[in-house]
């Protein structure tokens, strides 16, 4: 058996690190009980009327319930393991049935900050006579049995036992994610009000002792519901809601900064930008729900929480819905302000990038109530900080951090080119070629990152021919990739002879010993040169690719990456297999390629912050199988080659295409579905399904339905004819 070098390393996790180190310093906080501030636990098991009366601005989410429930649906179809709990109480103390269940996770992965948003200042009741009204509120008018919280801090630091349970208890905090987080909430209101000094100290010693106490990492990202997220989170980072506020959300940063460093007492920067009132309180409810509204209104299409190497870039999508009145080209439709003057901002206008001042234009004339998208390029300095950026009402938190972008980029990095640069700036992740071409501005580029499924803690990749391995070639079939010392390691077999451990400094140096190469480096990318790599202790059939495989370290944890021509990996996706007729196959290797071109722009990413353009899960991208898929259905290689390079382009640009199952003899506008602003929602207007009348809904029910594609390619329609069928008022051409 080959000994392999990581059996004589010892490789500590930070996350376990920071475990061990907190439970030597940090003693459990003092906590008020349930018993202490009054709880009446016959609420548990029995409603009673009471007289007592809140007036609460923003409790819980915002938005339609059922589109919610919808969404909440979808989850636990995707993500069913993260909504399992461990055990389930059904009984209280005193022998009565409970009217919620208790419920214990497996696991705690987030820390989740909110506020109760019933105003401190002018209040003359007792923090805990609050705390009783709350937990009466939460119990009975909610419906929930119990107070939603797990913690309440009021605004003199005092800690507050909330959800009755103990440890692992589930809570009622957030819609749809309890399970798996704890929640913690600051008695105020934060939208109109500062939480005090005292609170926030209280907040980031209990914060930290709760990361002890569940072997949770301050510094770590995770996935949670298929988002990678910091593990001390706002409200509002996981629903639509305002929580924790506008006063707690904007130094959310400074407070996982702070449980990092151990500096509870330091005190909080507030935020610079004066909040601004002209925004009201019903206008923000209108803009984070689906409802619609005359005034106009301008939002990201991605997070408010970003991170970058300092000197990186961001590339931010926004959307801007016009009012009532028409928005003439480059009329002013937002203020721009920054904590920073060397914060650098471009808009592109008539295809050239423009300077940003002080103000952002609407490049193109909207009708009323019309949407329009466009993007932002941003450059933060080259110092390690966290930067603020606000547009209109919209502030954006950047965060840089790591190593500084080097000034030369990298061909695997996007030089940044503007009027206002001298020289060049690279990005902090590789993306894909088709980014960085269409950054350039070279046209179109046809290489896709797709993020495999392999779990593993380590991948044995046997490729078919000699590869290159970070642009050298060496002289094995046979790699090995595992993480050491948080970095990616590459342990090269040759001549047959196993690996042995460094004897020397000099060997350790050089990385070179006898029979064996090994290599440490962020990213390990093994190119065959036209040859296929097999990951062979990936326990399935479907373990062969085409193209290069990289790994990186992706939230703590080895992740590979599939890059490979766009055609190829078409060959290699599962959606329609030789079962289906001929004429069905080719309609959806047009839209599917359409879907995949689509957020390989840089400006449309699916995953912004990954050094990926999808992954292979259905559920969050697409079914992709590689050469095993290839390699046994002939017909659909067929119908890809035959398609080469067509794409589904409405105004010179490519679609988006939904595609599903199923549904019950029509399919469903982009709003009946619930995506608000989705881009050409013309094109997806509901339309008579016939060849799928009473089957069941299987998917969200936009774009072009399986039963449907399949019983027109019965009555001979072509592929192109199926799509413009469901998809109307668009072109198929070549893409460029």
């Amino acid at each position: 058996m080959r000994t392999k070098l990581n059996i004589f390393c010892i490789v500590l996790s930070s996350a376990l690190i920071t475990a061990v180190s907190a439970k030597t310093l940090l003693a459990p906080p003092r906590i008020i009980t349930r018993a202490e501030w009054g709880a009446d636990e016959e609420l548990l098991t029995n409603a009673k009327s009471s007289d007592i009366e809140m007036t609460l601005d923003d409790v819980g989410e915002l938005g339609d319930d059922s589109i919610r429930a919808k969404e909440c649906e979808d989850l636990q179809r995707q993500y069913p393991e993260e909504f399992a709990t461990a055990a389930t109480n059904l009984l209280a103390a005193n022998g009565k049935p409970l009217r919620w269940p208790q419920k214990y996770s497996k696991e705690i992965k987030l820390i989740v900050i909110h506020h109760t948003a019933i105003k401190v200042s002018g209040d003359d009741r007792s923090p805990d006579e609050r705390m009783r009204a709350l937990y009466q509120y939460h119990a009975d008018k909610n419906g929930w049995g119990d107070i939603g919280y797990n913690y309440v801090i009021d605004e003199s630091g005092r800690i507050y036992e909330g959800r009755s349970g103990g440890k692992y208890a589930v809570g009622g905090h957030v819609y749809c994610a309890n399970v798996g987080t704890i929640g913690v909430a600051l008695m105020g209101n934060f939208e109109e009000e500062q939480p005090s000094q005292a609170q926030l100290k209280s907040l980031k010693y209990l914060t930290a002792y709760l990361a002890q106490e569940y072997d949770i990492n301050p510094r770590a990202h995770v996935r949670f519901h298929g988002q990678l997220l910091p593990t001390i989170v706002g409200h509002r980072d996981l629903g639509r809601t305002l929580c924790p506020g506008y006063y707690v959300y904007q130094v959310l940063d400074q407070i996982r900064s702070q449980v990092i460093a151990g500096k509870f007492g330091s005190a909080i920067k507030m935020p610079s930008f004066k909040f601004r009132k002209d925004g009201t309180q019903k206008r923000k409810t209108a803009r984070l729900s689906i409802q619609k509204t005359n005034e106009p209104i301008l939002e990201s299409e991605g997070k408010l929480f970003l991170t970058v190497r300092p000197g990186g870039q961001i590339l931010i999508r926004l959307s801007y819905r016009a009012g009532s009145a028409q928005v003439p080209r480059r009329a002013r439709i937002a203020e721009v302000e920054r904590s920073d003057d060397r914060i650098g901002i471009w808009q592109t206008m008539d295809g050239q990038e423009v300077r940003v001042r002080r103000e952002i234009m609407s490049p193109e004339t909207v009708k009323p109530l019309g949407t329009e998208y466009f993007s932002l390029r941003i450059l933060v300095p080259r110092k390690t900080a966290t930067y603020k950026v606000k547009i209109g009402e919209l502030e954006f938190t950047i965060q840089a951090q790591g190593r500084r972008v080097r000034p030369d980029a990298s061909p695997q990095q996007i030089p940044l080119k503007g009027p206002e640069l001298k020289g060049s700036v690279s990005a902090p992740l590789r993306i894909s070629q088709t980014a960085q071409n269409a950054v350039q501005g070279n046209g179109n580029g046809k290489t896709i990152r797709i993020k495999l499924g392999f779990d593993g803690t380590e991948a044995d990749i046997i490729t078919s021919t000699l590869p290159i391995i970070n642009g050298d070639q060496i002289g094995s079939k046979n790699i090995n990739l595992s993480q050491a010392n948080g970095k990616c390691e590459a342990q090269i077999i040759l001549n047959g002879t196993a690996n042995k451990v460094f004897s020397t400094s000099e060997e350790k140096r050089a990385g070179l010993w006898e029979g064996g190469i090994s290599i440490n480096s962020e990213t390990i990318r093994i190119d065959t040169a036209g040859g296929i790599s097999t990951i062979n202790n990936w326990n399935r059939k479907m373990n062969r690719f085409r193209g290069a495989i990289e790994s990186q370290i992706i939230g703590g944890e080895l992740a590979l990456i599939n890059e490979l021509p766009l055609e190829d990996y078409l060959k290699g996706l599962a959606e329609e297999p030789d079962s289906e007729p001929y004429e069905k196959q080719r309609a959806f290797a047009i839209a599917a390629r359409s879907y995949s071109a689509y957020y390989m722009h840089p400006l449309n990413r699916k995953f912004p912050d990954m050094p990926f353009d999808g992954d292979d899960s259905p559920a969050r991208f697409q079914l992709y199988q590689g050469v095993y898929f290839e390699e046994n259905n002939p017909n659909w290689v067929k119908a890809v080659e035959s398609t080469a390079n067509k794409v589904i382009m409405k105004n010179g640009e490519v679609v988006k295409t939904p595609y599903f199952s199923s549904d019950d003899g029509r399919t469903r506008s982009p709003e009946e579905a619930g995506w608000k602003h989705f881009p050409n929602a013309e094109v997806f207007q509901s339309k008579s399904d016939p060849w799928c009348k009473g089957l069941p809904m299987n998917g969200h029910g936009v774009g072009m339905s399986g039963c449907g594609a399949k019983g027109q390619a019965n009555e001979g329609r072509k592929g192109e004819e199926i799509l413009k069928y469901y998809y109307e008022g668009v072109e198929i051409d070549v893409m460029k």
